[in-house]
């Protein structure tokens, strides 16, 4: 077997060989020195599970046909009214001087409306209201997508840092039966210890056998997201302890007008604007005229026909959806101020979960774990002398390794906040130095 050095907290870094080689692992003391390796299938970084979502999820496929229905709407919007053409014959097959053709009467005329107050590009204004509506629900979705993406991502690169510890942790369990069971053989030790010994032994092994399923369920739940059932990947890349970047909640705040979340209250202000200048041009009456010539059989001769016809108190008639209309956009003002603050709301709690879980990465990185990881080695050492008792000794064990999982959970806590800030704001937190996994970037391209 390899040897594993047993630092508790080293990034991994996985080197993937297809050919008849043997899986490596190597482990990092801290997050600043990180081993470049080519990863094959078998890993997938959060960027490649991105862009795979993006090009498979059938909920974001469906705006295209959304943009295409309006594409039509579009197109009929900008058309004129259309052109009648009619025949009317009159004083035919009667009695007495009109029982036959002899004084019939033919017209044939043309027909059409003059739309008056703008209407076609009223019309085609409101289509296009919808068409930026549409990309703006179209990036929220997105966002909420790629949001749920990172978050299952982290909770795969969580367990496999959750199985690094555990597996250090069987580690100290076989050490440890093995120590209890020379010095029961010495008789310095009562063969009781040797059996707990040996207990713990067989939890952290079936711990390990349950943190693997779990890992290969929250892989399948990532794969999904792109259609994936059978995943062709086992593990993900990346380093769980590389934060992202630390943002002022001051600066987020400031940036999120163009948060797409208060956007859409924009661009739904635009529709029912459109709307509202729609009913305008309705208060202008459209002019219907009509030409044509008219056939006297009678007297053999032939005269032209024309005529207009205008409705008449049109504007009377649009007061009240106008009215309705206007309140519509108010409450759509009101809406977006209410959703405004509720964001900052949303924004604030994540941001203070963000910080606090960094602050606890901090301080378990610097001031409560080295102390414990030497506090281990004495205790290892004076319980092979006699100085401490098993208890003792396993006591230290395990609160060692519960800070090591706080690590994680606390590390893991730090990006889902991102996530979440970013899925919300619209504002990329996610990758510190590394912008190809930000959200926000694969949004814009």
């Amino acid at each position: 077997g390899q040897n594993m050095n047993m630092s508790y907290f080293k990034a991994p870094v996985l080197a993937w060989k297809k050919v008849k080689r043997l899986l490596l692992l190597s482990f990092l003391v801290t997050t600043n020195n990180v081993f470049a390796n080519d990863l094959t299938v078998d890993s997938v970084s959060l960027s490649e599970a991105i862009q795979r979502t993006l090009a498979n999820n059938p909920q974001l496929t469906a705006f295209k046909y959304k943009q295409k229905r309006l594409d039509g709407e579009l197109a009929t919007a900008g058309l004129k009214p259309e052109y009648n053409v009619s025949a009317e014959l009159e004083n035919f097959a009667g009695t007495g001087d009109v029982s036959g053709f002899s004084d019939a009467e033919l017209t044939l005329s043309i027909s059409s409306v003059v739309e008056l107050g703008d209407k076609v590009n009223s019309r085609k204004l409101y289509v296009n209201a919808q068409q930026q509506a549409i990309a703006v629900e179209k990036r929220i979705q997105t966002l909420d997508i790629l949001g749920e993406v990172a978050a299952r991502y982290i909770d795969v690169l969580t367990l496999q840092q959750i199985m690094l510890v555990n597996e250090n942790a069987e580690k100290l369990a076989r050490e440890t039966y093995q120590t209890v069971s020379k010095k029961v053989r010495v008789g310095s030790a009562p063969s009781s210890e040797q059996k707990r010994a040996d207990a713990a032994l067989a939890t952290a092994r079936l711990k390990t056998l349950t943190i693997s399923k779990q890992l290969e369920a929250s892989v399948r739940k990532l794969a999904i997201m792109w259609g994936e059932q059978s995943p062709q990947f086992s593990r993900v890349s990346g380093d769980l302890f590389a934060l992202p970047k630390t943002i002022s909640l001051e600066y987020i705040m400031a940036q999120l007008s163009q948060s797409p979340h208060i956007l859409a209250y924009a661009e739904q202000s635009r529709i029912q604007q459109a709307q509202l200048q729609s009913i305008n041009a309705q208060s202008h009456a459209n002019i219907t005229w009509s030409a044509g010539v008219k056939r006297l059989e009678g007297s053999n001769e032939t005269a032209l026909v024309a005529g207009i016809s205008v409705p008449l108190f049109t504007s009377d008639r649009n007061r009240g959806s106008y009215q309705s209309q206007k309140a519509k956009l108010d409450e759509v003002e009101q809406q977006r101020k209410a959703s405004e603050r509720a964001i900052y709301s949303q924004l604030a709690t994540f941001y203070a979960a963000q910080e606090e879980a960094r602050l606890t990465v901090e301080t378990l990185q610097t001031s409560i774990i080295p102390p414990q990881e030497s506090a281990l080695s004495l205790v290892q050492k004076a319980y092979s002398d006699g100085r401490f008792s098993y208890l003792e000794l396993v006591s230290v064990q395990k609160e060692l390794i519960e800070m090591q999982y706080a690590l994680i959970f606390a590390a893991s806590e730090v990006h889902k906040q991102s996530a979440s800030i970013e899925s919300l704001s619209g504002i990329p937190l996610i990758s510190s130095g590394n912008t190809e996994s930000q959200l926000s970037s694969f949004i814009e391209n």
